[in-house]
Formats: C-alpha cells, structure tokens, sequence
C-alpha cells in the first residue's frame, strides 16, 4: 500500500492494565506470547513520550500496530487479529483518506470486532477520551458538579482527567451489572473520577509530630517540628499530600489538643497569630486539587477527651514532655477560643471561612468541664453569625471523629486501646455508594413485599461495587512505594498509613422522603405512620448491610448522602423514565431545578419548626452509624447565643440527633468588600450589583453562583427559621 499522502497521527495506543498475564496464558501461538512477553518490560514512560500528536506528525502506515494492540488488549488469536487489520487498510486505501488519527483506526477496528460478534474485545479494545466538543464546553463554562471547585486551567484539567478515569472506572474496575445500575440511576457510584483512591480519611496530628513530614517521592525530608507555625506547616503540606491520595475530606482530631503542648508560655497575641495562620492557610489554599481549597475538618473539645486523659503528650521535636494530655487543658481551652475569635472576624471582607470546618465534640464530660457555659455561648455566637459551628454529640461513652459533610468515624475499643499511641489511629471510608430510594418506590408500585425486595437487590449491588473497588485498590497497594499509592503505603510505626483491615465501606440513600411519599401518599413530616415507614425503611438497609458485612468481612455502614449532585441526577433520570416522578420530585419542573430530599432528611421546604425537625430527623440517626445532620436554616434571622445554646443543650439531653448546624445567609460586595445579612442582587451599601451570595450547600459554605441546578432549586425552596424558640422541650 502506498503511503506517500498518508499522514498517521496520534499513533500510540493505550495498555490496560491488569490484562497482561491473562491474555498470554489465553493465546496459544508462539509469536503471540512474545510479544506479550516484551510487554511486560515495556514502561508506560515510553507511552509517554513517544505519543504522536498533529504537531508532531509521522508518515508513514504499519498495518502491524493494529495486530500488536489487538494481542496486546483483548484475548483474539493473532489470525483474526491480522484478518481484521488487512480489512482496515483495504478500507482506508479504498477511502481515500489523506489523514488519519488514531481514534479513527481504533473505531474502524472495533467495527471489525464487532461484526464478527467479539463485543468482549470490542470492550477491551475501547479508547478512553473525550470528544472535542465537550473539551470545548469544559474549557469555555464552569462544571458545577462541585461548588468546591472554581472554574480555571486547573479544574478544566481535574474534570477531563475525571471524565476518563470515570470511563476507566466503569469499563475495568466495575462489573458490567454494577455499572449499568450506576448509569441507569439505580445506585450512585462516588467519586468515579477518583477511582485510584479511597474516599475520605481522617487522622491524627500525633502522627507528623512524632515522625515528621517524611513523605515517599518528597524532595526534603523535614524532622518533628519544633515550633508551632512549623508542625502547621507540616500539617497544611501534610494535608495537601493526603488530598492528592483520597477523594473527599482531610479530618484531623483533637486539634487545639495535640497543638497544645507547643502553646505552653506562648503570650496570647502568638497564640492568635497560630490559630489566624491556621485558619487562612486552609481557606486560601486554592492551588490545591482543581484550584479548590482542601475540604478540611477539624475537630475540637473544650474538656480532655476522656480516651486521652492518659495519653503522653508529644511536644516540640516529637519528643514526649513527661506530661500527659489531661495537664495541657487550659493551652488546648486557649487555643479552641481563640480559633472561634478568628471565625467570628470573618475573612477580609467579613465573609464566613469556608474551610478548614469546626467541629466541636458535645459530651458529658463537656457539662462538667468549668468554663462551658462561656464557650458554649461563644461558639453558639459565631454559628448564628457566621454559620462556622459544626455541633457533634458524643452521648454516653460514644467518641468518634467527624469529617466531611456529616461523616463520622465511630470509636470502637481497639481504637480507644489505640489512644495511648494516637498517632496510630486514623481511618478512611474506602467508598461511597448511593442508592435511589424514590426509583424503588416507582418500581414497587404501592407493593410492600416488593419494594423490600428490590431494597436488598440494591443494597447487594452497592456492596459488589465495595468489593469491586476494594480489588482494585488492594491491587494498587500491592505495588508498594513505587506504586500511584505509595504514600497510604508508607510504614513508619509497623503498618501502612491506610490500614485496609479498618476502613469502612459506606452504603449511603437519597430520597426517603419522596420513596415515602409515592407508596404511602404522604410525606416524613406529614404524619407518624409516614415517620414510621421511613424508619422501617432505614432500618431493613442496616440489617441487610450488616448482615452483608458479616457474609464479606467487611464493615459495610449506612450514612446520610450530602447529595450534593447525586440529588439532581437521580431526579433527573427519573424524570426521563418514570412518570410517575412528577407526583414527588421538588424543586421547579420548568427551569429544570429538580431534586429529591438529601439522604434521611425532611422535605426542606416544609415549614417545619427546628424543634420538630431536630427531634424527628433525630429519630433515623442512631440507625445511621457513619454520621447523620440536621440542618437548621436560619436565613437573615439572626437569633441570640443563649437561644442558640439552649437549642444546643436541649437538642443534646432530650433527642437523639447526631449532629445539628446552623446556616445564615450572607451576601458580600465585591466593590466595596462589605457583607451584609440575607440573599441580596445588590449591595445593601452601595447598591453594586457585583455581588456574592453565600450560604451552605451540603457540609460547607460556598458561593451561590457556584451550585448546580438542583441545588438552586433546594435554595428556593428552603423554609428559614426566622424565630428561633430555644425549647425542644
């Protein structure tokens, strides 16, 4: 064949890993398991940079390539493999074609695979990418399935490497039953995009302090700091490091705690400037993955957690100072003050700090600890003026570590055991899993027995997708340090980083209400019986997931989905295959601004009093191990902190809710750099119209400007609290 007018571009193919010793065990030919074998040698780094792009254009056709990446990819023998490239060059000479790329050889080979019925090589044989169009879309209009994440070079980069590894995600780490029920909206499959990591992790400051900031692929290694602003700098880099490993949040515990033993003399205005550096560090921090900030959790005590009464505390050097932890408790109450005086200032031009989230642990010790009435009313301050306050409550002998929207990592013996050396005790949520409750309804058709039924199906789906991604992520650990995850790898107290023995594996829900609402006809808040149904509901999926833990080995545990995008793309395919969505979904049909009810949660648009709310939404919460919130919406109300902390304290004693936050409404001027209460179009000062409305989304506070569709349709909806009573009594 003649080639002079032929140009070839783009000419490599890719290799998917994890076929390799497959394919030549399947191919009998010598000729074929050859090359299989000088595969095994070949680095993807040449892959790299010999790709051919149009810049760099190569003349010339070898009809071989298609036979090597045919033996290379999928399990057909090498004649049919020379078979079907004869036929692709026939078919470019007879075209005419004066230039050719790769994607169009491979989609004229795949053709081929498939008119011989090979749709399972067909399968291996596919490229991963996206189309020219859609790049073009990414580039020039922000992607708002996270609010997190502002439109730029960086983010445009995340979603594309996000759009092919989700492809990846769903063609060779998932089964095909599993990533059909993902793309019909059976289940929602979390963070496809990050396929190559677990989901969310939290950890303890003890373990930099005591082993310094010695990262695998790190230039430097930095010894135990001996300066407070130095272990933050470790704890930010350290973060950022975390960040680029897991999914979703960075929870660090016991914060003002574990920095106290550096605070010991410092005067209050260093004190101030620690806890300023800490809080701007993590909200300015937008270099991050995607140009976002790090979604970081901090959680806090005004006592001595009681597991850590007892425990040694590290100090400057990652030396032990002789002391333990229960004799630092005026640095540690010092310290959390002072963080909520940096809040409740704001940033630059008032707004409330997006990150890193307080977290403050409610408990009994707590109402026995002096001083907690003053803190209480401090933190109860800055939730009703700046909406910062994350309120956790560790009831009885309950202790645990928050993170993320309303994620929580329940203590259990062995890790309160652990709690001598609490360096060692970190965690993570491999995965998420989301099921569509309100498609289960539709399903069912009014029949009980049914929608059980299809409930356990679902469930069962969602933990093949744990195990499936568990594989895959074992997979890449066993490639040690010189594998993708060789900082989670990394051994320096006698076990990796990510103990896989301890992870969790989370089965989350979106929609109870509207599922209630279809098969009984009323919703959450509208009756008992609807309450009751709803918590059967809950209840059947904690047992079918306990029950499937036990059966695998491995902690299956229900949490409340944020739903931040989950929401409106389960509404969304349910309004284009189920008619019947009509009669439940929320939000505005017309401006395409539907949703279902995140998680466990009420309708938010019923004007419901947060007393209700708080008491009733508690109800599903002790089902609900991995964390569960109620969100109070206090719009341009403004309500005192003595209301605010009797609302706490009575929500404490008298319901069993898990954890509440409070969330005003803000709007900041862009011209004159002021920020004003409510939702506003113009600055209340100077009457700009460039401004920024600002209120919380799920977990974390953000730009209005920033939300996707459905949740502007929540936003709408949302019934504010505008009189706050003080008595869930």
């Amino acid at each position: 064949m003649k080639t002079d007018h032929l140009q070839v571009v783009n000419g490599t193919t890719r290799t998917p890993a994890g076929h390799m010793e497959e394919q030549s065990a399947a191919r009998s030919t010598v000729s074929s398991f050859e090359r299989r074998e000088s595969m095994q040698h070949f680095e993807t780094t040449d892959m790299a940079l010999f790709v051919r792009t149009s810049s760099e254009a190569m003349d010339g056709w070898d009809r071989s390539r298609i036979v090597d990446a045919l033996l290379r990819e999928t399990f057909i023998d090498e004649g049919t493999a020379e078979d079907i490239s004869l036929e692709v060059e026939n078919d470019i000479k007879r075209s005419g074609i004066k230039m050719i790329t790769a994607p169009l050889i491979r989609e004229m080979v795949n053709a081929k695979l498939l008119e011989r019925g090979l749709e399972s090589a067909r399968r291996l044989h596919t490229r991963l990418g996206v189309p020219l169009f859609d790049v073009d879309q990414l580039i020039t209009r922000p992607n708002k399935e996270n609010a997190n994440v502002p439109h730029g070079p960086e983010a445009t980069n995340l979603t594309l490497a996000e759009n092919i590894k989700k492809e990846y995600a769903l063609l060779n780490v998932f089964s095909q039953e599993v990533g059909d029920a993902h793309m019909r909206g059976d289940i929602h499959l979390h963070d496809l995009g990050f396929i190559d990591r677990p989901y969310c992790s939290g950890q303890s400051l003890e373990y930099i302090k005591k082993f310094g900031l010695n990262l695998p692929n790190s230039l430097a290694m930095a010894k135990p700091a001996k300066h407070p602003e130095v272990l933050l700098a470790h704890m930010v880099k350290f973060a950022a490091a975390l960040q680029s490993h897991f999914a979703g949040a960075i929870g660090w515990d016991a914060v003002n705690l574990f920095f106290a033993p550096y605070l010991r003399g410092l005067p209050a205005r260093e004190v101030r400037q620690l806890a300023q550096m800490l809080i701007f560090e993590f909200s300015q921090q937008a270099v991050a993955r995607g140009g976002q900030a790090i979604f970081t959790d901090i959680n806090l005590y005004w006592e001595i957690p009681k597991h850590f009464e007892n425990t040694p505390a590290i100090g400057p050097g990652g030396e032990f100072t002789g002391h333990t932890y229960a004799e630092y408790l005026p640095e540690a109450q010092n310290f959390v003050w002072t963080l909520f005086d940096v809040y409740r200032e704001g940033d630059g031009t008032g707004r409330p700090f997006f990150f890193p989230k307080p977290l403050v642990h409610i408990t009994e010790k707590f109402f026995k600890t002096p001083g907690h009435e003053k803190f209480l009313h401090h933190i109860c301050d800055i939730a009703g003026e700046k909406g910062n306050t994350y309120f956790v409550f560790d009831r009885g002998e309950t202790a645990k570590i928050s993170e993320c929207c309303r994620l929580s990592f329940k203590l259990e013996k062995s890790d309160l055991d652990d709690a001598v050396h609490p360096w060692k005790m970190r965690y993570s949520a491999l995965q998420n899993v989301t099921i569509n409750l309100p498609r289960i309804a539709y399903e069912a058709m009014g029949d009980d027995t049914r929608l059980f039924s299809l409930l356990t199906e679902r469930i069962g789906i969602a933990a093949q997708g744990h195990l499936q991604k568990k594989a895959f992520i074992q997979r890449l650990l066993a490639l040690g340090e010189t594998g993708p995850l060789a900082l989670l790898t990394m051994d320096r107290d006698g076990e990796p980083y990510l103990r896989m023995h301890r992870v969790t594996y989370l089965i989350g829900m979106v929609g109870l209400n509207e599922m209630v609402q279809y098969h009984t006809g009323e919703e959450l808040h509208e009756s008992q019986e609807a309450i009751k149904f709803g918590l059967k509901i809950i209840a059947h999926m904690n047992l079918v997931a306990a029950r499937l833990g036990k059966q695998h080995n491995m902690r299956f545990v229900l949490e409340q989905t944020p739903a931040e995008s989950t929401a409106y793309r389960f509404a969304k395919l349910d309004m284009r295959l189920f008619p019947e969505t009509l009669k439940v979904v929320k939000g505005n049909v017309n401006r395409e601004e539907i949703y279902y009810t995140n998680s466990t949660l009420f309708n938010v648009g019923a004007p419901v009093d947060p007393i209700d709310r708080v008491k009733r939404e508690g109800l599903f919460h002790p089902l609900i191990e991995a964390g569960s919130l109620t969100h109070v919406w206090l719009g341009e109300s403004h309500p005192s902190p003595e209301s605010l902390a009797n609302f706490v304290v009575k929500t404490f004693r008298m319901t069993q809710n898990d954890q509440v936050a409070f969330s005003p409404e803000l709007t900041t001027c862009v011209s004159c750099g002021r920020t004003t209460r409510g939702l506003h179009d113009t600055c209340a000062y100077c009457d700009s119209r460039n401004v920024e409305q600002i209120t919380r989304i799920t977990g974390y506070f953000t730009k209005v400007s920033s939300w996707n569709k459905g949740k502007r349709g929540e936003l709408t909806d949302r019934f504010r609290n505008m009189h706050l009573s003080a008595d869930p009594s």
